[in-house]
């Protein structure tokens, strides 16, 4: 049996590896690992209400949706959870406090994948060009066993390395309607 030798950290350096994120980078910098899905996963039926608390405590983060045996059945970031997604689907018998993550997630059959081995090949803004060009926003990778490695999320490139961001077209006015659709709301004169 071995004997460890624990020590305070106090003024000692610690170093933290991070790589600042450029176009030119290797692709494989701005993945986000999956090396053990129970920490980047959240349940199907968690509330909207109670993901976006957990989106605030790890930004950058897309969590793996599972169902109740474990298995993943989708992916959830920002963007699925951003209010102006949610309050398109408040109806009267919807509340933002009803919405499962299973309501909002991006579905496993619909994301869209490349293999680890043609990543380790390809820059940042490869990446990027493929992503523009297939209207996807996130890319999954996968290793030569088909076992989910990582995902790829343009918001969190664009993010870090500081570009425009694709401008969002204003849902204020459709938001609006559809609360006074859903509710039957009157316009006093």
């Amino acid at each position: 049996m071995k004997t460890l030798h624990p020590f305070t950290l106090g003024t000692s350096p610690v170093a933290v590896a991070h790589q600042a994120l450029n176009e030119q980078s290797p692709a494989i910098a701005a993945m986000q690992h999956i090396d053990d899905h129970h920490l980047w996963s959240l349940p199907q039926e968690m509330s909207v209400a109670d993901a976006r608390k957990r989106l605030l405590s790890a930004p950058g983060i897309v969590f793996l949706v599972t169902d109740a045996s474990g298995r993943w059945q989708g992916v959830v970031g920002a963007s699925e959870l951003a209010p102006d997604r949610i309050l398109t689907m408040v109806s009267k018998t919807v509340t933002p406090f009803s919405l499962t993550l299973a309501d909002v997630m991006q579905p496993r059959d619909k994301l869209q994948a490349v293999t680890l081995n043609e990543l380790q090949f390809a820059t940042v803004v490869d990446v990027l060009r493929t992503l523009s060009s297939t209207a996807a926003r996130r890319l999954l990778v996968v290793d030569a066993d088909d076992k989910l490695c990582g995902i790829i999320d343009a918001d969190d490139i664009t993010e870090q390395l500081s570009l425009p961001a694709k401008p969002k077209q204003s849902l204020a006015a459709e938001i609006v309607h559809q609360l006074h659709e859903s509710h039957k709301l009157a316009v006093n004169p």
